[in-house]
């Protein structure tokens, strides 16, 4: 069984991506620091590479992730991996990151 490096936590966000020839909309479902797994009706496919945008309602604007590769599809539903984001947007992930961990376990 694949050990996950990072901690995934449920959540629900507005989120879009586009890539080379897709742009869509998608819910985000589970968000850790190094990715996330999604919901679209856009069939997507391991190894797609994107740009994803995560409209967390505490944030003014959405988190920018500037590329993204897909790990695995099944049906509607994928998990990216975070491939490479701004420093000000890996960081607001990890404030993000924080704040859930310490609203779950209080």
């Amino acid at each position: 069984m694949e050990r996950r490096k990072h901690i995934r936590y449920h959540v629900e966000y507005a989120g879009s991506f586009s890539g080379e020839k897709i742009r869509a909309n998608n819910v985000i479902l589970d968000l850790s620091l190094s990715g996330c797994r999604a919901r679209s009706k856009i069939m997507v496919a391991e190894g797609d590479v994107l740009g994803v945008l995560i409209d967390v309602p505490r944030f003014e604007a959405p988190l920018h992730v500037d590329l993204a590769e897909i790990r695995w599809a099944q049906g509607q539903e994928f998990g990216m991996e975070f491939i490479r984001m701004a420093p000000g947007h890996q960081e607001r992930l990890r404030d993000l990151i924080q704040k859930t961990e310490a609203e779950r376990t209080s």
